[in-house]
């Protein structure tokens, strides 16, 4: 899981050659699309990782909020693409659990687009 975000600070996230999905804490993304070309963004949370909040998903010219409500495991937050984005476009999916007042990050998941 905490490899996404390992990868990211190094300089990079891993490619999404035909789709690619991964999670980091509680978060997952899933891009799904070929090459360049990205159908649509997905996030969900993981297995035991229900929480109240949004979810935020950006990057390639993307960014996008859900609405606030209870996300549980089979639950997801889909932004439709349908173009190619730019190459080596890094796009991201992060939770955030509203609690108390305020915003906990759940994770933070990333890809990169590439050719």
């Amino acid at each position: 899981m905490a490899l996404a975000v390992a990868v990211l600070a190094a300089g990079g996230a891993p490619a999404a050659f035909g789709g690619a999905r991964g999670c980091n804490k509680r978060t997952c993304v899933e891009v799904d699309g070929s090459g360049l070309h990205v159908n649509y963004i997905a996030a969900s949370t993981t297995w035991n990782g229900d929480f109240s909040g949004h979810f935020h998903i950006w990057g390639g010219g993307i960014d996008q909020n859900s609405g606030t409500g209870f996300w549980g495991y089979h639950q997801v937050y889909k932004v439709g693409v349908g173009r190619d984005l730019p190459n080596r476009a890094v796009v991201c999916a992060e939770g955030w659990e509203h609690a108390g007042g305020r915003l906990n990050s759940m994770g933070r998941a990333c890809e990169e687009i590439k050719f």
